[in-house]
């Protein structure tokens, strides 16, 4: 295969092939794409396809290739799209790859890498997708990746990160996915992110970012689904949140937040999960929760809720899972409960229940966890 030189397009994805990639494959001087993904193949990457300087597509992802990134793939400035990722490649990211100026899509993740991430990598102004997710980086979050004006998909999660979000995210106001969960990071959540109103998809659960919450977001009107559960944040839930018409999951759990729930969360109908459990909320649920059709999910548990609860809240015929443990609800169970028939948890344990247990739970034949203890 060596000697095809006039070839530009190789298409041999999805295949069982098996063993190393040749390092032939660099005579292939015209090729402008080489697929190889969904095979089986091992060993390390050649440094010889480092040679393929009209090569603007590399897609050697899920495979179980070992060893490291060449540094000669520095030497490939027609790329626009690396697809490594889902193998078992280590090391450290090369900084050559910061050469790549035309690079638009660059996907890294499910690896073994290790070390830092090359600051060079702000140097593709081009790049539109960033996936580094699922590998073993560590130190900080290079302040660079601020400069990537076109940037619309980072995906850091999973890594062993530490310091803080680079000052200048969504400079260019058109990043819509946001994945750093998993993670050591700290301090607070950039002021560029505030008004980032082209962001669909926040996951930020699982660090040690801190600030106050009812101060890090303004409205985003795109905002699909937002994860910021434990973390160190505090203050009170912001009502902007209701202004957020599009928003599907909203995700607080394990902070520090403190204060009421806002009644205007009830205008984001198209929730369907909410998740502000371990905190320090206190007061009624708002009635109008009530409103919030969409609702599958909603876990208030462990607060210090008091009060009743609505029993148009009780009664969304779309819950599948409520879960108000651990408060102090004085309340009595309302009978529309039974309208709630997708209901397969139910827990409102270790409350101030009073009043006796409505029949109507025994319509709730999709029902596999009740705890009213």
């Amino acid at each position: 295969m060596g000697n095809m030189t006039n070839l530009e397009v190789l298409h041999m994805d999805n295949n069982s092939l098996r063993g190393p990639i040749p390092s032939t494959l660099g005579n292939l001087i015209k090729l402008r794409e080489l697929h190889l993904f969904a095979n089986k193949l091992t060993g390390s990457i050649p440094l010889e396809l480092g040679n393929l300087n009209l090569l603007s597509l590399l897609s050697l992802d899920s495979n179980n290739l070992t060893g490291s990134i060449p540094r000669t793939f520095g030497n490939l400035t027609e790329l626009t799209l690396l697809y490594l990722y889902g193998n078992q490649l280590s090391g450290h990211i090369p900084d050559e790859i910061g050469n790549l100026h035309a690079m638009r899509d660059l996907q890294l993740s499910r690896n073994r890498f290790t070390g830092p991430i090359p600051s060079s990598l702000g140097q593709l102004t081009n790049l539109l997708f960033l996936f580094l997710r699922d590998n073993q980086l560590s130190g900080s979050i290079p302040g660079s990746l601020g400069d990537l004006k076109n940037l619309t998909v980072l995906e850091l999660d999973a890594n062993q990160l530490i310091g803080s979000l680079p000052e200048k995210l969504c400079r260019g106001g058109l990043l819509q996915n946001l994945t750093v969960s998993g993670n050591f990071l700290t301090g607070s959540i950039p002021r560029s992110l505030r008004n980032c109103t082209s962001l669909i998809r926040v996951r930020l659960e699982k660090n040690q970012l801190t600030g106050n919450i009812s101060e890090i977001f303004g409205v985003l009107p795109n905002l699909n689904f937002i994860d910021m559960s434990f973390n160190n944040f505090y203050g009170e839930i912001s009502t902007n949140w209701g202004s957020c018409m599009n928003l599907t999951d909203l995700r607080i759990a394990g902070n520090n937040i403190t204060g009421s729930l806002p009644s205007e969360i009830g205008d984001a109908t198209q929730l369907h999960a909410i998740d502000l459990s371990f905190n320090g909320l206190v007061g009624e649920v708002p009635k109008e929760f009530g409103k919030l059709a969409s609702l599958v999910n909603l876990n208030l548990s462990r607060n210090q809720l008091s009060g009743q609860i609505s029993p148009k809240i009780v009664s969304l015929p779309g819950l599948q899972k409520l879960d108000l443990s651990r408060n102090k609800l004085n309340m009595s169970i309302p009978q529309t409960i039974g309208l709630s028939s997708n209901l397969v948890l139910l827990d409102l344990s270790n409350n101030h229940l009073s009043h006796d247990i409505p029949g109507q739970i025994g319509m709730l034949t999709h029902l596999s966890e009740l705890d009213l203890s």
